[in-house]
């Protein structure tokens, strides 16, 4: 009588020896993206509309990689972004700050909420001084995949509030669009908070 063998089990462990452990290809191709899930990503892509001169209105895209909030007692968000790079030859720090005021509605939590007002603050600063825009918008909070936070602007408008030393004023009236991926970080949000106000004070 013949007796067979199933080989199956066995070439299977000859696999994951050979294999070294790996893990499956799936899960390699996969890992970048459980790791963006796991670790947050902290951007701000905006578009700004000057109207400087208001027969040529200037547009321009910005990116923040650095942005970080925090919440409220009462559900309010408050976000932080930041980007430093050089203009003209200097060193220059714009910082953008948004108060998100969150309406309640039954049966649902500050994410799900529907429009928003929110207040903005952008800091423009150099070693020559600083300018100060300030003005008000809509902002559209959601929860993404894996539990973070996306808020979309619109029809945000910001005007001059303060200037403070030499620094020139380029943009005037202006627009503002464009979507935020913070990072929940209070003690992060905190630190850019105070770096924005300490800069809009120079």
């Amino acid at each position: 009588m013949k007796t067979s063998v199933d080989s199956s089990g066995s070439d299977a462990a000859t696999a994951r020896r050979s294999d070294g452990g790996n893990p499956p290809q799936f899960l390699r191709l996969l890992w970048p993206a459980l790791l963006l899930v796991l670790t947050g990503c902290a951007t701000a892509s905006l578009r700004f509309t000057s109207f400087k001169d208001p027969f040529f209105p200037e547009r321009r895209a910005v990116s923040f990689p650095h942005c970080d909030y925090r919440t409220g007692p009462t559900g309010d968000i408050f976000v932080t972004a930041r980007l430093s790079d050089e203009q003209d030859g200097h060193k220059q720090t714009q910082y953008l700050s948004m108060h998100v005021f969150w309406k309640p509605k039954p049966g649902k939590t500050w994410a799900e909420s529907s429009t928003t007002d929110a207040i903005l603050r952008y800091v423009v600063c150099d070693e020559s001084g600083a300018l100060v825009y300030t003005g008000t918008g809509f902002a559209y909070p959601k929860q993404t995949f894996g539990g973070g936070l996306e808020i979309r602007i619109e029809s945000a408008r910001l005007r001059l509030e303060s200037a403070n030393g030499e620094l020139e004023d380029r943009l005037g009236d202006m627009r503002l669009t464009g979507t935020l991926v913070p990072r929940r970080d209070p003690t992060a949000t905190a630190h850019l908070e105070r770096e924005a106000e300490l800069a809009a004070a120079r």
